[in-house]
């Protein structure tokens, strides 16, 4: 299930929410209704999880069972036992590698297997579970800290919650288990509280906005622009651009839904951007783009590898090799493996070099990495580099602009409009699309300074109406595929 779908807003969400506000009325004990409201929520997720596929719910299942018997006898034998809480340890890191691997690069590595060696082992053409990233990279981070002794682990029902919660399930933001479960626990939150709701709705609308309105109208000139067998260059940057603010309005509005949907539960999910392409330099853009990633990967590669505490050599293979693994997970291709080592190589560089980019006047900064940014996108959406190469050649192609190829990209087999308004409407949105990326104030904010009047009761029904009418296209969240 998705949030952008009409089973979502009209059945799914009111009546978990109905339930999920209906139980304080049924149920008189604080630690009661609690229990209950997580059994509900717990119920409530596997639902989502399970809509288009029951087979999913097999796979989480067990991983959920697997992990939390590990972690639990990883604690008990902590004390008396340290060998076997290592081993314990050492087999929920292998089972969690296992489950991702098996069904995310399995093929990718067979198929490299044939290339080198000439062999030809049949591919399974697996079917990848939704979020299995987001949810195994979560129960790693969570038997690490238990290891390290940093999280206790509490009954079966806050670790499902911890693991279910709909709203992060199955494209983040990834969170941990301390700043989750306190929540779920605190009897405060079990009751209704208008200002949440009314800043979850708030937030949820402009996440959908996002997502049912901007990313899926920039989707058609993407995939129109890459399915090309050639693009001048005026094309060319038009695809590229799009995909670039595609893939952060996607990400962005899913992440501000879960936000939102999280605030009407009376949780506080963690924000996972914030203007990521504002940003000066590739650190200062990984560390506002998909930040509880980033996160993630620091406190789970890149320090225990040694940080930056080890001389600029080691910091700069250590960096590397953490946005190597990041480009990996993103995806089992070799264009997601090049796109996070070219990452990787320009963080690296500049940790190591940091005065070169301080010359450099702010807004050039900023300009030099958007540019960047947006030609590494196209080896992200690429589907192999020979697609990528038509696109990066469309970009440099200086001699063949190539105006009347823009038609092609707003091609929607709907509506046949002259060249020139193609062109207009596709640069005109482009152009409006880049100002409010640069310009204007980012979710985050606008949550800070939210205020319930009618003003923005106004602004949430225009973004939620305009915002339905496009949910009848077919879409899905470009992250679910990682």
């Amino acid at each position: 299930m998705v949030f952008s779908s009409y089973v979502f807003i009209f059945a799914f969400l009111p009546l978990t929410l109905l339930g999920f506000y209906l139980l304080p009325r049924l149920i008189a004990s604080g630690g009661k209704l609690r229990y209950a409201q997580n059994l509900l929520l717990i119920a409530a997720s596997l639902v989502f999880y399970g809509y288009y596929n029951v087979y999913y719910l097999f796979i989480i299942i067990v991983s959920i069972l697997v992990n939390y018997t590990l972690a639990l006898a990883m604690q008990r034998c902590s004390l008396r036992r340290p060998a076997l809480e290592k081993l314990c340890f050492i087999l929920g890191i292998a089972f969690n590698i296992f489950l991702i691997g098996y069904f995310k690069y399995y093929d990718f590595f067979i198929e490299n297997i044939n290339f080198v060696f000439g062999s030809s082992f049949t591919l399974k053409h697996l079917l990848l579970p939704l979020g299995i990233s987001f949810f195994t990279f979560q129960q790693l981070s969570f038997l690490v800290s238990v290891y390290k002794k940093e999280e206790e682990v509490e009954n079966f029902v806050s670790y499902c919650i911890f693991v279910l919660f709909f709203p992060q399930l199955v494209a983040g933001p990834i969170v941990l288990y301390s700043e989750m479960i306190p929540q779920f626990n605190d009897e405060s939150r079990s009751r209704f509280d208008s200002d949440n709701m009314a800043s979850g709705v708030y937030m949820f609308c402009i996440g959908l906005f996002k997502k049912a309105v901007i990313a899926d109208t920039l989707a058609l000139f993407v995939d129109n622009g890459f399915a090309q067998d050639s693009l001048g260059l005026a094309a060319a940057w038009a695809a590229s651009l799009s995909y670039t603010l595609q893939i952060y309005f996607d990400f962005s509005g899913y992440s501000d839904m879960a936000i939102g949907l999280g605030r009407m539960f009376n949780i506080d999910i963690p924000y996972n951007f914030l203007s990521p392409y504002k940003s000066e330099s590739f650190s200062e853009l990984w560390r506002r783009w998909h930040i509880t990633l980033g996160r993630a990967l620091s406190t789970y590669i890149y320090i225990p590898l040694g940080g930056s505490r080890r001389g600029r050599a080691r910091t700069f293979f250590n960096t590397f090799l953490t946005f190597l693994v990041s480009g990996l997970w993103h995806g089992a291709a070799w264009t997601f493996v090049l796109w996070g080592s070219i990452h990787g190589l320009f963080v690296a560089l500049e940790k190591t070099f940091p005065r070169l980019r301080e010359k450099l006047p702010r807004w050039l900064r900023i300009a030099c990495t958007f540019i960047l940014v947006n030609a590494l996108w196209v080896l992200f959406r690429a589907e192999s580099f020979s697609q990528a190469a038509m696109v990066y050649r469309g970009m440099l192609s200086f001699s063949s602009l190539g105006l009347s190829q823009i038609a092609s990209l707003a091609l929607d087999n709907s509506f046949d409009f002259p060249t020139s308004v193609d062109i207009a409407y596709l640069f005109s949105l482009l152009a409006v699309l880049l100002f409010v990326v640069f310009r204007c104030r980012n979710s985050r904010q606008r949550l800070e300074n939210f205020s319930c009047t009618g003003k923005s009761l106004a602004f949430c029904l225009f973004l939620f109406c305009f915002s339905v009418l496009h949910l009848s296209r077919e879409s899905i969240f470009i992250y679910f595929n990682f």
